[in-house]
């Protein structure tokens, strides 16, 4: 499909939202994360159903996605608008968007790292305002210069490389024999056992690792829906949570 600048624009401005603070950490846990990223492009390119599945695909790569103050592994944001955009535009499948996404989400870390290292000048422009008792100026110099600057490296990167990037894309895969694109395929496939595994590295241990199993048997060998084990999890949660909760009260009673 043919990308219209109005649509790259629009992609690009949520990208900047999701990274903003206008949201608030609401937006940030939602448009933030590829899953939604990816319904909202596909809603912007007319294909909504195609979006979140490639979203869905590219948020389980970064289901163990953290940042530790200026340290991060890949743009999840960016992973999810521009490759989903990207792979929608080029037509590629599920796998392949997954396997151009990380790369994608790599690269456009270093824009994190230059917007980090401006924005650490900010902070010092308002030690200044306060040593001056000026302190109208630091809130002015917290809000409208790293807005500005959040702006300028997050719109117009994600606006130009939807916009021309599809062109690219396509290029590149003409040029493409079926064997590397399968190789594609079998990475993009390969991506989410790391995502899940990344996730397990964080939270698994000896009393999570039973409710892992156990939604596995129900998925794989029950064959459940997706819904019902999300209930019978919160309900499990819930449970163990008000058992607990008795329990401290009780002893400190």
């Amino acid at each position: 499909m043919e990308m219209t600048l109005l649509q790259a624009a629009l992609i690009g401005l949520f990208y900047y939202l999701s990274w903003s603070p206008w949201l608030t950490y609401v937006g940030f846990f939602t448009f933030n994360r590829p899953l939604l990223a990816g319904l909202v492009t596909g809603i912007i390119l007319g294909q909504p159903m195609e979006g979140a599945l490639i979203g869905a695909g590219i948020n389980v790569i970064y289901l163990g996605f953290i940042s530790a103050g200026g340290a991060q592994m890949g743009d999840p944001s960016f992973a999810g608008y521009v490759g989903t955009a990207l792979a929608i535009a080029s037509n590629l499948d599920v796998g392949t968007a997954m396997a151009i996404s990380v790369p994608l989400g790599t690269i456009a870390t270093v824009l994190w790292i230059a917007k980090m290292t401006v924005n650490s000048f900010f902070v010092h422009w308002a030690d200044r305002e306060v040593e001056k008792g000026n302190l109208n100026m630091v809130a002015f110099i917290n809000i409208v210069p790293p807005q500005i600057l959040l702006f300028v490296m997050s719109f117009i990167p994600a606006t130009l490389v939807v916009y021309y990037g599809p062109t690219a894309v396509n290029g590149m895969l003409s040029l493409l024999t079926p064997n590397i694109l399968h190789v594609f395929n079998v990475i993009g496939a390969m991506l989410p056992a790391l995502g899940i595994a990344m996730n397990l590295k964080l939270i698994g241990n000896s009393f999570t690792m039973p409710f892992f199993v156990l939604g596995i048997l129900c998925s794989v060998y029950f064959q459940m829906d997706i819904i019902i084990i999300s209930i019978i999890g919160i309900v499990i949660a819930l449970t163990i949570s008000a058992v607990n909760y008795r329990g401290d009260k009780g002893g400190n009673a």
